[in-house]
């Protein structure tokens, strides 16, 4: 995958529109918005597991937050509630050209002080961004430092022993800057329990952090019922920023009992010609680290696909594929999703390539008939998504009625039965995991209604392809919320790439390029589901060392 424009997708170009901004908070003065509140006493959806008992949603109406700012009231200065895509619209600089293909080189502001890969942002935000307040004209300095707090309403914390704040956080660190997060129970003194700074101690260890998930276990003191969290940030500088998002404060999860038993499965992703020289190796890992797992998920892109492969030509790379998978002894069933790279030639009809992509999977344990299907491993319901090779109809990108109704269906019988679903699809979703803030991840019409059937469900996880972002980022997995959807949304993991890996361009701030500072860091990943959870981890096939973890709770179970 040497080209970009080899990874291009059938889709509609999406159309960023800036809505126009939400006025500035008065310094010194509240601002109310929405939050919303769910107790496992009042009927929440659960009454064991992990469940929210509290969402901070910004976007809807329920309860207040509030937001004080010391000193001189100007626009931007201190938190303030907007659109995401408005806080980027504000951050962009005048008088100057930001396109690309005009442009180049582009000046240095028009790459937004990486606002803009916010990618697990949806709608509208928090954020305190003194850079903005300075461009504008407010005075952030020493003789006028900003010193400004977000307040959360009154949580429900009745018999709770312990409690989770998550929320999404896109900080810079400014010199100085301080971002501190406090909890106070029924009116008491704030306990300060993460914090933000220069200092390596901190929880950003001294640096920025990028699109990140904060998780925070809270201990809640005996009779307590009421907590109450505060966002506070200082800085004396006129430069850089901290954005926060989905809000919630829900129960933590047990401990995994010495006795629990999971069904593992083994993850990769877009071998496509250039990673096969780490297959074998990503092989050995995946069973060294699930030895008894009952399949192998291949989230797209098996082959390299150039658009000149006649038949032979493509049938020769599965094969070459195939004779890696041959020398392995201890292989589980494989169960592929279809990519762009394996249905790309021009020369083949797409059928053909669907065809061969199916036989292989075949080959290989699938015992599949079409690109779409669903299969059981252990108990563990796994639905594949793809493009089927018979559409005719560009704006369904080759995805049929069928398809979408089959997946309806399936989530719907699968969350009756409380079950965590795997979904997996060669693409992301736009604005979800990493790198998929950019132009390229613009999402098409069918993109848009499979992710507001899967959004419907919080027990879906579901696993994408094709960015070759590496899973070493901080959203490499997200909690993704749709319009309409489930108040929790559902969980996407970036599968990462065995091919070369991408990152943000140095040229367009919108846009990506492949990592050449750097050595690859090819990946793959294992999970391990239980009833209450998945445990989903990733690893650096070059040092088979363990990236990253993230264990999500099937918030539909009850123990």
């Amino acid at each position: 995958m040497s080209l970009r424009t080899s990874r291009t997708r059938y889709l509609l170009a999406a159309t960023m529109t800036l809505v126009a901004l939400i006025p500035a908070v008065e310094a010194a003065t509240a601002q109310t918005i929405p939050a919303q509140t769910m107790s496992a006493q009042s009927g929440g959806r659960a009454t064991s597991g992990q469940h929210s008992i509290w969402r901070g949603d910004f976007d809807t109406n329920s309860a207040a937050w509030t937001i004080q700012t010391d000193g001189t009231a100007a626009e931007w200065r201190g938190w303030r509630f907007t659109e995401r895509d408005a806080w980027f619209a504000a951050a962009k600089p005048t008088g100057v050209g930001c396109d690309p293909e005009q442009d180049a080189p582009l000046d240095p502001r028009c790459f937004l002080d990486q606002r803009n890969q916010f990618s697990r942002s949806r709608g509208v935000i928090a954020a305190v961004d003194n850079g903005i307040a300075a461009a504008k004209g407010a005075a952030v300095d020493a003789a006028n430092p900003v010193s400004t707090t977000l307040t959360s309403p009154g949580v429900p914390v009745s018999g709770q022993r312990e409690i989770e704040l998550v929320f999404s956080s896109h900080y810079r660190q400014a010199h100085k800057a301080v971002g501190r997060v406090t909890v106070s129970f029924d009116g008491g003194a704030e306990t300060e329990i993460l914090r933000y700074s220069a200092a390596r101690i901190s929880a950003n260890d001294g640096g920025d952090v990028i699109s990140g998930q904060a998780v925070v276990k809270v201990e809640v003191p005996n009779r307590a019922k009421t907590a109450v969290f505060r966002f506070g940030y200082t800085s004396n500088r006129p430069q850089l920023y901290w954005a926060v998002d989905d809000v919630v404060v829900r129960t933590p999860l047990t401990p995994l009992s010495g006795k629990a038993r999971a069904t593992t499965l083994q993850v990769f992703s877009d071998v496509q010609g250039e990673g096969l020289p780490y297959l074998d190796g990503a092989l050995d890992l995946l069973h060294r680290e699930a030895p008894k797992a009952g399949a192998m998920l291949l989230a797209g892109d098996v082959i390299s696909g150039p658009k000149e492969n006649n038949q032979e030509q493509q049938i020769q790379e599965y094969n070459e594929v195939s004779s890696i998978f041959a020398a392995q002894k201890h292989l589980p069933p494989l169960l592929p999703a279809i990519g762009n790279h394996d249905v790309r030639s021009t020369v083949l009809t797409r059928k053909q390539q669907v065809d061969n992509f199916v036989a292989f999977a075949n080959k290989w344990g699938a015992k599949i008939s079409k690109p779409y299907y669903e299969k059981v491993v252990g108990g563990v319901p796994i639905i594949v998504l793809g493009a089927e090779g018979t559409g005719t109809d560009p704006q369904q990108q080759d995805i049929s009625d069928a398809q979408v109704a089959f997946l309806a269906q399936r989530l719907a019988y699968w969350s009756a039965q409380r079950k965590q679903v795997v979904v997996m699809g060669h693409y992301p979703f736009a604005w979800s995991v990493s790198g998929t803030y950019g132009d390229f991840y613009g999402n098409g019409p069918r993109d848009e209604q499979l992710e507001q059937i899967i959004g419907r469900y919080p027990n879906v996880i579901y696993l994408g392809g094709h960015s070759h972002w590496s899973p070493y980022l901080r959203d490499w997995s997200a909690r993704v919320r749709t319009t309409g959807g489930d108040p929790d949304g559902f969980t996407a993991i970036n599968t990462g790439a065995l091919a070369m890996e991408f990152g943000p361009s140095p040229d367009n701030p919108w846009d990506e390029d492949s990592v050449t500072d750097r050595p690859e860091s090819p990946s793959a990943l294992t999970m391990a589901v239980y009833p209450d959870r998945t445990v989903v981890r990733a690893f650096d096939v070059l040092t088979g060392e363990q990236i990253n973890e993230v264990e999500v709770g099937n918030p539909l179970y009850r123990g």
